[in-house]
Order: structure tokens, then C-alpha cells, then sequence
């Protein structure tokens, strides 16, 4: 059965400069703050993440309803330019039907603070508004994050 593939695209604007974005993605204690959408969690003793090419990025999302819900992140990167672009293979695994996925992750300087663009490929079609929304309900946190912190 061949699945229809596709790819996730998404910006959003936070009022952060760039340093202070790039942090929530490389450093572990922040990233466990607001990574996952709303419900969900990542606990820091399982997030390990090396910013460099055939670095690693893992972590294990949890169901705060119910912990035995997961979702593993087994990443490597496989291009870093500090401040600018994170780009990491995901997979293959179980949980992506035994595809490698490939998130970028770009930073842009806009008037008042960074532009975040994600990108998500291949995708199966049927995930990617489901992905878009997880995304979006984790924007949100980290904008909390932000608040609270800066």
C-alpha cells in the first residue's frame, strides 16, 4: 500500500532575539519546558542534545495523563550553523512507520524579534494538520516560557 507523502511547513514569530530562540531548541533545561504539545511532556533525564553535525537530539515525549503514552526522539544532525539553522534526521522508528524524517529548523531576524520557520519531510498527508497543531500548541508554551523568563 503506498502512503500519499507531504511536508509540514511552519512560521511563527516570536519577540526573543535569535540566541534566545536557538537556546530553547539546544539547551535540555529549556526545551523540557515547553516542548510537546499542551498534555504533553518531556522529563529532562531523558533529553540529550550535542548541536553539532552527527550530534544527537533525544528525548522522550510523555502523556501527562498517562505516562506509559510515548514518543521517542532519536535525532542526528545534519547541519548546524549556530543561531541560524538546525537540521536533524529522525528515525527510522516504529512511531514513523520506519521513515527517516527531516525537521529543519531556520531563524530569521524580524523587526522586534526572530521569525521560526519549521519544516517536516516526508510526512504521511493524514498527519501533517495533526503535526501542524502539535507544533502550534507548543509555540504557545514556549511563548509562556518566554514570559515568564524574559
Amino acid at each position: 500500500m503506498r502512503m500519499d507523502m507531504g511536508q509540514l511547513v511552519l512560521e511563527h514569530e516570536f519577540s526573543v532575539p535569535r540566541p534566545a530562540l536557538w537556546a530553547a531548541f539546544i539547551e535540555p533545561e529549556i526545551l523540557t519546558e515547553w516542548f510537546g504539545p499542551e498534555g504533553w511532556g518531556v522529563h529532562l533525564d531523558t533529553c540529550i542534545i550535542d548541536p553539532r553535525v552527527g550530534g544527537v537530539q533525544q528525548f522522550v515525549m510523555h502523556s501527562l495523563e498517562d505516562p506509559t503514552q510515548t514518543s521517542p526522539v532519536q535525532a542526528k544532525f545534519t547541519e548546524v550553523r549556530e543561531h541560524e539553522l538546525l537540521v536533524g534526521e529522525d528515525g527510522p522508528h516504529e512511531m514513523t512507520l520506519d521513515l527517516v524524517i527531516e525537521m529543519r529548523v531556520e531563524l530569521f531576524d524580524v523587526p522586534g524579534g526572530t521569525r521560526l520557520k519549521v519544516t517536516q519531510s516526508p510526512l504521511p498527508v493524514e498527519v501533517i494538520e495533526t503535526a501542524r497543531a502539535g507544533w502550534e500548541s507548543s509555540f504557545n508554551k514556549l511563548e509562556r516560557v518566554f514570559a515568564e523568563f524574559i
